[in-house]
C-alpha cells in the first residue's frame, strides 16, 4: 500500500489559493454551475479530473433538478452502474462498511444516497474516506487522533456515523441536527468522552440555513458556550449550523449521553470561506469553552492537518488517496496555465475579499464566484473493531490509488 501514496511534502508549486477556473475550462470538462464559489469551481474540476483518471464516463444530472429538462453531463459525477460499484470509496472495504452502516443506520439519520455514491464532490462520501479506514483499525485511529487532539484523545474507542443523541426530541433540539461522526475516546485522565466531527469539503457555509426554532434560543442561553447567546451573528446563515451543532454536543453531556464532548470542524486549507467562518465563530465563544469537563470545546482544522497526522500514524496509502482525490488542486492551475490565451483576452477578476459577518449572513456573497454560472447549483446540493484496511483504487494512470431545511443535520 505505501508506494500506492504520493509525497505530501511541500511543493513550491503548491497553489496558496484556489485557482480561478475560466469559464472556458468549466464547459470543457461539464464543470460549470452556477453559484460555485470560486474554491467549489476549482474542487469540482479536480473532481472530474480524478474520475478521468480512472477511465470512468461522467454521470448525468437534470439542471436544477428539472424532470422536464434534459439530462446533461456532470464531470464531477458518477453514472449510476460505477457509484453501484462503490467507486466513490476509497477501497472496496470502505464501500462494504458503507453498505452496513446504511443497513443499521439509526432511526430517522439523513441519507441521500445518490449524493453519497454518486456525488464526488459531497462531504458525504469523504466523510466516510476519512473515517472508515479508522474504524476499522482503532490503533491506527488513536494514532491519528492522539496527536490532534493531545488534551482530550489518548485512545479512540468506537467511531459511527451520522448520528445524534435525539432527533426531533425536545430534549435536544427538537430538529433533525446530527453529527457526520462521532469519535469515542478515552481522555488523558482516564474519562470516556466524544469528539463530534462534522466534515467541509467544498461548502461555502451560505445556506440554506435551519429553519429557526424558539428552542434554539433557549439551549444557546442554558449552554453557556458563547458571549452573547443572543448574538445575531450566532444566527446567520454563515454561523448557525456550527452554533447548532455545538449545542447539540453540549446537550450530549448535559443529559449524560457522554460525560465530556469536544465539536471538531474540518475543511480544506483553501476553502477561505470555511476557515473565515470557523475563526468568526470562535471569536463567538466565551474563553471558557472547552476548559471544563462541563462545557464542551471547539475546535477547526484543515484536512490537510488530518491527512498529515494520518501518514504519519501509519496510513500512507490512505493519506496519498485523499490527499491526491480532494487536496492537489496543482492539477488544476497546471490544467489552467496550460491553456493558450489570446493577446486580447482579459484575466479573470480576481475576486472581492469575503464580505463583512452581516453581509454574507444576509445572502451568499458572489466574490468568491468563479465564472459566469451555466447551470443552477441546486441540482448537485451536498446532497461512520481492528481490521486490516483494503488497498484504495487506483488506476494506471492515478497518482494514488451537507442540508435541506426541512429536516436540518
Amino acid at each position: 500500500m505505501a508506494d500506492l501514496a504520493p509525497p505530501l511534502t511541500a511543493c513550491a508549486t503548491r497553489p496558496t489559493r484556489a485557482p480561478l477556473v475560466p469559464e472556458s475550462l468549466l464547459r470543457q470538462y461539464a464543470c460549470l454551475i452556477l453559484g460555485d464559489t470560486r474554491f467549489r469551481a476549482a474542487a469540482r474540476l479536480r473532481q472530474s479530473l480524478w474520475r478521468q483518471e480512472q477511465g470512468l464516463p461522467a454521470g448525468l444530472h437534470r439542471p436544477g433538478g428539472t424532470r422536464d429538462l434534459l439530462r446533461l453531463p456532470l464531470g464531477s459525477t458518477l453514472q449510476p452502474a460505477d457509484a453501484a460499484r462503490g467507486l466513490n470509496f476509497l477501497s472496496p472495504a470502505v464501500h462494504a462498511f458503507v453498505r452496513r452502516s446504511l443497513v443499521l443506520r439509526e432511526e430517522g439519520a439523513m441519507v441521500h444516497y445518490e449524493r453519497l455514491h454518486r456525488n464526488l464532490l459531497s462531504s458525504e462520501p469523504l466523510t466516510y474516506n476519512l473515517f472508515v479506514p479508522l474504524a476499522l483499525n482503532l490503533d491506527l485511529a488513536t494514532a491519528v487522533f492522539r496527536p490532534l487532539l493531545p488534551a482530550f484523545v489518548h485512545q479512540v474507542t468506537g467511531i459511527r456515523f451520522e448520528t445524534s443523541p435525539g432527533r426531533h426530541d425536545p430534549r435536544y433540539l427538537n430538529d433533525g441536527t446530527a453529527f457526520d461522526a462521532a469519535i469515542s475516546v478515552i481522555t488523558p485522565d482516564g474519562e470516556p468522552a466524544t469528539v463530534f466531527i462534522e466534515v467541509k469539503y467544498s461548502e461555502g457555509c451560505t445556506g440554506p440555513a435551519a429553519t429557526h426554532r424558539p428552542r434554539y434560543d433557549e439551549a444557546s442561553r442554558e449552554a453557556a458556550l458563547h458571549r452573547d447567546p443572543d448574538s445575531p451573528a450566532l444566527r446567520s446563515t454563515l454561523l448557525e449550523q456550527f452554533w447548532r451543532l455545538h449545542l447539540l454536543a453540549q446537550l450530549a453531556v448535559r443529559h449524560s449521553v457522554t460525560p465530556r464532548a469536544h465539536l471538531l470542524v474540518l475543511y480544506p486549507q483553501l476553502n477561505r470561506r470555511v476557515r473565515s467562518a470557523t475563526h468568526l465563530y470562535v471569536a463567538e465563544l466565551t474563553g471558557s469553552s472547552g476548559s471544563s469537563p462541563a462545557l464542551t470545546g471547539f475546535s477547526a482544522l484543515t484536512l490537510e492537518t488530518f491527512v498529515a497526522a494520518l501518514a504519519q500514524a501509519g496510513g500512507g496509502a490512505e493519506a496519498g488517496y485523499l490527499h491526491h482525490r480532494y487536496l492537489d488542486l496543482k492539477p488544476v492551475l497546471d490544467l489552467i496555465l496550460a491553456e493558450t490565451a489570446a493577446p486580447d483576452d482579459e484575466p479573470p477578476p480576481a475576486g472581492a475579499p469575503l464580505a463583512l459577518l452581516t453581509r454574507l449572513s444576509a445572502a451568499p456573497s458572489s466574490a468568491d464566484a468563479s465564472a459566469v454560472p451555466a447551470v443552477p447549483s441546486s441540482s448537485v446540493r451536498k446532497l461512520k473493531g481492528k481490521a486490516a484496511v483494503a488497498t484504495p483504487r487506483t488506476s494506471a494512470r492515478s497518482l494514488a490509488p451537507h442540508r435541506a431545511t426541512g429536516e436540518v443535520r
